[in-house]
Formats: C-alpha cells, structure tokens, sequence
C-alpha cells in the first residue's frame, strides 16, 4: 500500500507542514525532529513526490545552465562542478549551449520565459546591453561565470587569468632564461582569452622582452587553432625558444604538429598552457600549465544562485568572486 505524507505526520507526532519542510530541507525545523521525520520516512518506505512538493512551493527544483559550447574538456568540468554540487543539494540541472543556430541572447530568453528553471548559470565572453537588460528585468535570477563586459551590477564568479598568464610566462623567463616567447591567442572577442594575452604582453614588458607582433598569432582555443597557430611561428625566420599556447586544448594540437615536424619538446622549443584539462597530464613530456578551479567555479555559481533563489534580496545585489590560479610544472617547459 502506498504511503502518503499524512501517514508520516501521525507517525511522527507533527503536522504535514512539518514533514514537507524536512524534505524541502527548510531550516525552520530543529534537527532532532528532521531526524525522527527522515527516519519514520525510511520505516515506512515514504518517498515524496517531487512534482507536487515544487507545485506547492512555486519551484521547479531545476536549475538552467548556459554555456558557449558542450565540447571540450573545460565545459565538461563546468558541468560536473554544477552538477555534482546540484546534487547535493537536490536539486536538477538544464544545460543548454549557445552555437551558430542558437545564440546566448536567445537561450537566455528561452529558460527565462519558458518557466522550466527557477535561475540560470550564465557562461558568456562578453555581456553586453542587451543581455544585461535581460539580467535587470528577468524575475528569476542569473549567475555569470566568467564574463566579461558590464557585469558590475551582477553577480560573477572568474578566473584570474591575467595572474595565471603572467606567472607562467614569468616561470619561463626566469627559470629558464627564454629570450623569445611566442603565443597562440584564444579568441579576440573572449573575455578569458584577453586577459591571458595581457598577462603575456605584462610578463614581457616588466622583464624587458620587446613586444614582437611576429612572436603572436591569433587562435580559437581548439585543437586545430594549436596545430596551425605553432606550425605559423615556427616558420618565421625568427623562431621562439618557448611558446605560451592560450589553453591546454590548442597546446594538444602543438605536440600534434611538433611530432610531425619532428621538432622536440622541449628540447627544440618549450611549450606551455593554461586550464590543466585532465588530457595535459597525459601528454609526453607532461605539459605544464596555469591550473583552474574549473569544477569549484562552477560549485561556487550554484551555491551562490540557490542562494539568490531563496533570499530575493540577494538578487539586487551585486557580488564578484576571483579565483586564483596555480603552476603545474611539467616537463614540457625544461624542468626535470
């Protein structure tokens, strides 16, 4: 026989109030009496039913999710990092992406409108006036993760990109003594990908190493980006000692093309990245790289949006958390 909440309630000596706010994991209700609740539940087989627990509270439990892209490591991690915490707190997730067919403008008013989530975690490279009249005038709250534009007034969790560019371009100008260091840039209108060209261009300069525009060429964070993007500088007459690829995935493609130019690393030329996606570590020699705090960022956004969805206050204000970056040192730069 099915058991309902009533039969819970009498069992417990509470109401049904009572009962619903244990699952709803409502802090208005002591833990002694959250345990006795939860445990008569398991006696008695009880499972709620999630569908009308969201009616009753004007939730859907489900939580949206925008990305750039699905494809690739770092979004991979993004959503595990979203999942895994959305997990824990019973809740769902929607993931959706932006592409040629669909862009961000139009997935964002999408789950706004179509009352399927109660806020959505916005992954964009740049926000601009009409995404941010969108965030303004949306009921239901959105986080960013790491964007770039007028986010002042929104609530955004980054990746210190410029820190984690310079530093390791400074490893290999003070570790290792490299007078040329070239880069494969990421996208020009990627907010991430901007930040790290200027952590390169600040190591540079502060070290005295002439900005050489020859030493620079553009990329698109991929694959096949790495694999051109290093075969164009190693054919300047002029060749790079090193090369700061602007993530782990174009630095894939570099190893692709040293290996059938049969250029050594880093014996030929040194080469490093940035994001330590889990492929780097298996590269040979190990590719050093910047580390990022892919899966806790997105973590830090749903905890701080299921925070957003319960207080309306927090809404209104604005809130931005920089996360650091750290080296992990490989064997791809010189080091032993």
């Amino acid at each position: 026989m099915k058991v309902d909440i009533k039969k819970v309630a009498e069992k417990a000596g509470v109401s049904i109030a009572t009962v619903s706010r244990v699952f709803s994991n409502s802090d208005l209700v002591r833990q002694p009496t959250k345990d006795k609740v939860l445990k008569i539940s398991k006696e008695l087989n009880y499972i709620p039913n999630p569908i009308a627990r969201s009616l009753s509270r004007q939730l859907t439990d489900t939580i949206g999710v925008v990305l750039p892209d699905l494809v690739g490591e770092f979004f991979m991690d993004i959503i595990h990092g979203i999942d895994e915490e959305a997990y824990k707190q019973n809740w769902f997730v929607l993931v959706s992406s932006s592409h040629s067919k669909r862009n961000i403008l139009e997935t964002l008013i999408e789950f706004m409108g179509s009352g399927r989530v109660d806020g959505v975690i916005l992954m964009a490279p740049q926000i601009d006036e009409r995404i941010n009249e969108i965030i303004r005038k949306s009921k239901r709250p959105i986080v960013l993760i790491n964007a770039g534009g007028d986010t002042n007034n929104n609530a955004n969790f980054k990746v210190d990109n410029f820190q984690g560019a310079y530093t390791i371009v400074e490893h290999l100008i003070q570790n290792h003594s490299y007078k040329i260091i070239g880069m494969v840039e990421g996208p020009k209108d990627n907010y991430d990908a901007i930040d790290r060209s200027n952590g390169y261009y600040k190591a540079l300069q502060k070290y005295g190493l002439n900005k050489n525009g020859s030493m620079v060429v553009p990329g698109d964070f991929s694959v096949e980006g790495g694999y051109h993007g290093f075969k164009k500088l190693i054919s300047n007459k002029v060749k790079p000692d090193a090369i700061f690829m602007a993530n782990d995935m174009m630095a894939v493609g570099a190893y692709q093309a040293a290996k059938e130019l049969k250029i050594r690393i880093p014996e030929d030329i040194a080469l490093v990245g940035f994001d330590d996606i889990y492929l780097s570590q298996f590269l040979h020699p190990r590719l050093t790289t910047v580390h990022v705090p892919i899966a806790e960022l997105g973590s830090k956004a749903v905890i701080h949006l299921l925070g957003m969805i319960k207080d309306k206050k927090l809404k209104k204000k604005s809130f931005v958390e920089i996360l650091s970056t750290c080296l992990v040192i490989g064997g791809s730069c010189g080091c032993a």
